[in-house]
């Protein structure tokens, strides 16, 4: 078997070294003949570096490294000078952005043999273009583009200041590119910077959502079976299933990443790292923890249970407005969310969010309660899970009451919300990460109740209310809401909650078996 790739970005060390490689140089042949500036955002971690790496390559001519590949006979293999700048090389956090560019400019012409006339950073940028481009244009590949900004959302200043210093910076695209430049690329994680950034280049060409590339990056499940035969083999003599149960847990966990709704991706990082551990863990969300979204999504009082289905236009997911932050723009733009569904119209296209998968899903969700109810995330499971868990199995419901009035008890006043959606947000957040199978606010033809969970034996339907449970429970009679779960021949249960605002606790409850009309 060939060695996996993990953490590697450089393509000539990828192939030189012998490491696996799943072709995707046919959608790169595209790539090139697409527009002449070109954008893609992309989340971290789905090969964005060894794509630019790829690129540059590809333009230099190095045909050795595309043996085998589709592209090896495709095109002409004459090299040209290519520029990249990676924002991953910068450091801007100890210094001015402008001294970065400045010396990281210094430090591209010495690798040119280029010994740069001008001072600023803009002049510099404009003379390594023109200077390079003296025999024929240059490809231009920028990776991480908004680093400099992403980096830093909480610290508005700054990303006042790195906006104002980049849009200045890539302003020399538009003076630059009809003599000098012959293909650009820009990639990064988000949106936020590409509005301000390159508003002066009204030929930018923005692929994020584009279906002809939704699988440039990332692997299809037809590539991860084709890719990995003996590593799937392995596991499932590993785990004792058979291979068709292998295929399916592995996509369940890590498969779902979508840019069209059709096709679903892996992303390359967390399946490397899956095949070279050979276990099922959060490798993927555990390389960066999304504090800074955990605190947005409670600061912006969004319904935890909101996030299982969301409705948006592509106003929304474009949306890079750093000063007002949109939360599901930015769950989406870095990974959180993806599309499920896409809905065209003459209107205009309209998409379906949601959790990519169950890794993505447990691991935010978890960090999400943990948020909510001041507890670290590691505690979660030795606290509420198990007891929970056998309480609801047992039916054994004033226990499950008491617990989860102990997890209210325990969130500090200055956090608590005294809002439905709040109790309603916990009381899920707990539901879903005991492992069973709950709807927050199904539809039936009555409305929609609060949400439903479903265990292997019986069925609980629960109401929650700031009046009283009497009510809570009325509602769920009155309006049938047992009656699309007569087919299951499960028990169901009702349960109505009330929650008590000055006591920051479940002030009632009340439970009974439904009665379903045959």
């Amino acid at each position: 078997m060939q060695k996996l790739p993990i953490g590697i970005q450089f393509f000539d060390s990828l192939r030189e070294g012998n490491f696996l490689y799943v072709d995707k140089t046919e959608q790169i042949h595209r790539l090139i003949n697409t527009g002449t500036f070109v954008f893609l955002s992309r989340p971290r971690r789905f090969g964005k570096s060894l794509l630019v790496s790829t690129l540059q390559h590809l333009f230099q001519g190095h045909r050795e490294l595309f043996g085998g590949l589709w592209i090896e006979d495709k095109v002409d293999w004459q090299p040209r000078p290519v520029l990249v700048i990676n924002f991953n090389d910068l450091d801007y956090r100890e210094q001015p952005l402008e001294r970065a560019l400045t010396n990281h400019l210094d430090r591209l012409a010495a690798e040119n043999e280029i010994q740069l006339r001008a001072e600023h950073y803009k002049e510099k940028f404009q003379e390594l273009i023109v200077r390079l481009s003296e025999e024929q244009k240059i490809v231009l590949l920028v990776d991480e583009y908004d680093r400099a900004i992403t980096d830093l959302l909480e610290d508005e200043q700054k990303v006042a200041e790195h906006i104002a210093t980049l849009k200045n910076f890539y302003s020399v695209l538009k003076t630059t590119a009809a003599n000098h430049i012959h293909w650009t690329f820009l990639t990064g994680i988000s949106k936020y910077g590409k509005l301000s950034l390159f508003s002066d280049l009204n030929n930018l060409l923005d692929i994020t959502l584009d279906e002809r590339f939704a699988t440039l990056l990332g692997y299809t499940q037809e590539e991860l079976e084709r890719s990995f035969p003996d590593r799937i083999d392995a596991l499932a003599e590993r785990f004792s299933v058979s291979r068709a149960e292998m295929v399916e847990a592995i996509r369940f966990w890590y498969n779902g990443f979508s840019w069209d709704g059709k096709q679903t991706l892996y992303v390359p990082f967390s399946t490397l790292v899956f095949f070279e551990l050979q276990s099922f863990e959060n490798h993927w969300f555990a390389t960066a923890t999304p504090t800074f979204l955990i605190k947005l999504l409670r600061q912006k009082q969004l319904p935890a249970y909101a996030l299982e289905r969301l409705r948006a236009d592509n106003t929304l997911l474009d949306s890079a407005d750093v000063n007002n932050i949109n939360v599901i723009s930015l769950l989406f733009q870095t990974g959180y969310l993806t599309v499920k569904r896409v809905h065209p119209s003459l209107r205009g296209t309209r998409y379906d969010l949601g959790y990519p998968n169950h890794e993505v899903s447990q691991a935010f969700q978890q960090y999400l309660l943990a948020e909510f109810i001041n507890v670290s995330t590691s505690q979660i499971g030795t606290l509420l899970l198990a007891d929970l868990q056998e309480a609801l199995e047992g039916e054994r419901l004033e226990r499950f009451i008491t617990i989860l009035n102990a997890i209210f008890a325990g969130i500090p006043y200055t956090l608590f919300l005294p809002e439905e959606a709040y109790y309603h947000s916990i009381v899920y957040l707990v539901l879903k990460l005991l492992g069973f199978s709950i709807l927050a606010e199904p539809l039936s033809s009555q409305g929609r109740t609060d949400a439903v969970l479903e265990l292997p034996d019986k069925i609980y339907i629960l109401e929650f209310k700031m009046s009283s449970a009497q009510i809570a429970l009325d509602q769920i009679r009155a309006r049938g809401y047992a009656q699309p779960y007569r087919a299951s021949g499960k028990p169901v249960v009702l349960i109505g909650i009330a929650f008590d605002r000055e006591k920051r606790t479940i002030g009632d409850w009340k439970s009974e078996s439904a009665i379903i009309l045959l």
